[in-house]
């Protein structure tokens, strides 16, 4: 669980991070969709610091908990709407669509704070794993029903606009952001909507991993297709920011799938993570140098130096 909690806190900074620097370095003409985005990077990451107390909270933790749960429903809603604005509001239907969709979002979670017993009768905390007891009646059927509608009117939007468009460029953005919002989204409602209803809250954490690969493919849009215009300082410092946290996030998966294999299941202390993590910071620091040794024993192997020292002499001899 250590490692799926540190797992959570990393795509969450990475989230804010990057809906941040989007925002600030976005320029006047993009501003309003880098706004959104940056609104739903707020509420996710809201939305996953929400599950990632709820996965560690303790009876002693008392009526924190329950603000935990709340904020995990209600955050969801204002995500999944701000993230409909960025892709939709320059659309023919976007604006009044995401005005929609949010004033849905702000009922049902006002409803959520005021009334929590009508999507949920209580919570259990155990060593084997917290849940929530969901009320299966009208409210959840309110709340899945928003999803079950926000999340196909975000790809229906980005399939017209991909049809629509004569721009290749907008073409390729609207796809790649697409599908990676379908990939996204399989899991999320898989183990944060429809699990949780069976009594399984064990894999909730899913969710918000795997909204790092939308993320990501936003990151590609504009790096690849400048969907976003950023100034090159703030893009240089996203790309930074995108790639560590990447490559961390892949590099702890496989050493967790790797130490599970061969200590038959078992999973890494926090003080193993926590040295992983320090040694993952201290190659990103000795990269440049790295990258430079390698090259000086390349030169060495291959003979370069010398060949060029002994063309060098050549060409002088030729000026005499």
């Amino acid at each position: 669980m250590q490692l799926i909690i540190i797992l959570l806190v990393v795509v969450s900074i990475l989230t804010f991070l990057s809906g941040a620097i989007v925002f600030f370095g976005s320029t006047k003409g993009n501003r309003a969709r880098s706004a959104w985005y940056f609104a739903a990077a707020i509420f996710a990451t809201i939305w996953m610091a929400s599950i990632s107390a709820f996965l560690m909270a303790e009876p002693s933790w008392g009526d924190s908990v329950d603000w935990h749960i709340k904020w995990t429903f209600s955050s969801a809603l204002f995500l999944d709407a701000a993230f409909l604005g960025y892709t939709a509001w320059k659309a023919k239907y976007g604006k009044p669509l995401t005005i929609l969709f949010l004033i849905l979002a702000a009922s049902v979670s006002c409803t959520i704070f005021m009334k929590p017993e009508l999507l949920y009768t209580g919570f259990s905390l155990s060593p084997s794993g917290n849940s929530v007891s969901l009320n299966i009646g009208p409210m959840y059927i309110i709340y899945a029903s928003f999803f079950g509608a926000i999340v196909p009117a975000i790809i229906v939007n980005l399939f017209l606009q991909y049809v629509k468009t004569t721009s290749i460029k907008k073409r390729k953005v609207d796809i790649v952001t697409m599908i990676s919002f379908g990939i996204s989204s399989i899991p999320t409602l898989i183990f944060n909507l429809i699990m949780p209803l069976m009594g399984h809250w064990n894999m909730v954490w899913m969710g918000p991993l795997a909204l790092s690969i939308t993320i990501i493919a936003v990151y590609y849009t504009i790096l690849r297709y400048r969907s976003l215009n950023l100034n090159s300082i703030w893009l240089k410092f996203f790309s930074y920011i995108v790639i560590t946290a990447s490559l961390a996030i892949l590099y702890m998966l496989i050493f967790s799938i790797i130490f599970a294999g061969m200590f038959r299941g078992a999973t890494p202390s926090t003080e193993v993570i926590v040295l992983n993590f320090v040694m993952i910071f201290i190659v990103i620091i000795l990269m440049p140098a790295i990258s430079n040794l390698t090259m000086y024993i390349r030169s060495l192997v291959s003979g370069e130096p010398e060949q060029a020292k002994a063309q060098n002499t050549d060409d002088k001899k030729v000026e005499k």
